[in-house]
């Protein structure tokens, strides 16, 4: 007697671990499939949002609003927008230390923007502190490196352009050059150039720094009209002692901009993705709760599109399409007929995705059908596909339910879609490995 009990408990253990774990399958089968269709959908919106970005040059203008946060000063503004290592504005080059008014500094402003969406921090810091010693060069150095130039050619001037050049551009004290002044030939010269670097000893001397502490930028800030791009500078380079630490000091400060910057764009396209994916959900109802009960309910189409993601994600097709609509900055710095090329492309992209999701047979659509024929208890007069169910008169004792849930499996849907596709692409890895 005890060995048949035992062996019906057997069975029956035997038969709930394959109830459990069919049920187990479903429920896999079902994340998949309502994952499928999320990844379908945010690779739409990820295509709209760069059809977007492209076609308002969001990248671009992101960063031109935070260079204006950087440099207040309406002039250098415009020269470094300008300069031909950056070119942020379509206008031609200003040459550092050419004069121009505020009034026509702010025009160039606001001239149409390049497709310029990166600038290289060392790039940008070369650019600002061309900009900014310009002038205290030329006041500091402008008659040192005449007289140098105005010398016979040799062996002597170039060796005197090189110490120069190190003053000028490292920063480097006059010591160097002072002795080697000793060894000029030519009286006339000799006593011209010493004059000189004694005046030039003397103005940095006013300005109250050693020639080690990069005396011409030091000098060139306190000649900056807006007092608060002057202030921030000079805040910037307190702590800095050689040319090369005021080089460090000012990528940490555009570092920080950009890294501000970053977070604010990302900050635009997450809402972008959120408005983006909310109409789509609306437009032809992707309701995941929906689609969810859907697929639980009916098995021979959970297994069908189970085995379609599952192709999708092992064959690598899903993932090619993840990797192009994610290419934001393809053709970024395209123009006309490439630009021209590369809307159309993501058009096309954004209607395959539309017909692989249509594909699918899922409860997807909107329909609107009179059910006035039917009574009240028919099963269609709860089909959250119908628009005609979800008018009171036509529908008074269901229209609330259905609409709340409705609102509720669209918001699912957004908020999926707006993680973005490689978020849930991970998942279904992770469950098909199961």
């Amino acid at each position: 007697m005890l060995p048949q009990r035992q062996g019906e408990a057997n069975a029956a253990r035997s038969v709930h671990s394959q109830v459990k774990g069919l049920g187990l399958t479903a429920i896999i089968e079902v994340v998949v499939g309502v994952v499928f269709v999320i990844i379908l959908l945010s690779i739409v919106v990820t295509e709209v949002n760069t059809l977007f970005a492209r076609a308002t040059k969001m990248r671009a203008r992101n960063l031109r609003g935070a260079i204006n946060s950087l440099i207040a000063d309406p002039v250098i503004r415009a020269k470094v927008y300008t300069h031909p290592l950056i070119q942020l504005v379509k206008a031609d080059a200003i040459a550092p230390n050419q004069r121009i008014t505020r009034a026509e500094a702010e025009k160039i402003a606001r001239r149409p923007i390049a497709s310029v969406d990166y600038i290289e921090p060392a790039t940008f810091v070369d650019v600002v502190l061309t900009t900014v010693k310009a002038e205290s060069d030329q006041r500091l150095y402008g008659a040192l490196i005449n007289v140098v130039n105005g010398m016979p050619p040799g062996t002597e001037r170039r060796g005197l352009r090189v110490m120069v050049q190190r003053v000028v551009r490292d920063g480097q004290d006059t010591s160097e050059l002072r002795n080697a002044l000793r060894y000029v030939q030519d009286r006339r010269y000799r006593a011209a150039l010493a004059d000189i670097v004694s005046q030039i000893d003397e103005e940095v001397s006013q300005v109250g720094a050693g020639q080690t502490n990069h005396v011409a930028l030091l000098a060139g800030v306190r000649q900056v009209e807006d007092e608060q791009l002057r202030n921030v500078l000079a805040t910037v380079l307190s702590g800095a002692e050689t040319m090369q630490a005021a080089r460090v000091n000012l990528e940490g400060w555009f570092n920080s901009a950009m890294n501000r910057a970053s977070a604010a764009y990302t900050a635009k396209m997450k809402l972008l993705s959120l408005v983006v994916a909310l109409c789509f959900a609306l437009l032809i109802n992707i309701d995941s709760l929906h689609i969810a009960r859907t697929l639980w309910e009916d098995p021979a189409q959970r297994a069908q599109i189970s085995s379609t993601a599952t192709y999708s994600v092992q064959s690598g097709m899903l993932g090619d399409q993840l990797g192009e609509a994610g290419d934001e900055f393809r053709a970024s710095d395209a123009e006309g007929d490439t630009q021209l090329e590369a809307a159309v492309a993501s058009g096309a992209a954004i209607v395959d995705q539309l017909g692989d999701i249509e594909a699918l047979r899922l409860p997807i659509g909107w329909s609107f059908q009179n059910l006035a024929y039917l009574p009240a208890d028919h099963y269609a007069r709860s089909d959250p596909i119908n628009l005609w169910n979800y008018l009171p008169e036509n529908n008074p004792d269901g229209w609330t339910t259905l609409l709340l849930a409705k609102l509720l499996g669209i918001a699912a849907t957004v908020a999926a879609a707006a993680q973005g596709a490689p978020f849930w692409f991970g998942i279904v890895n992770k469950a098909l490995r199961r």
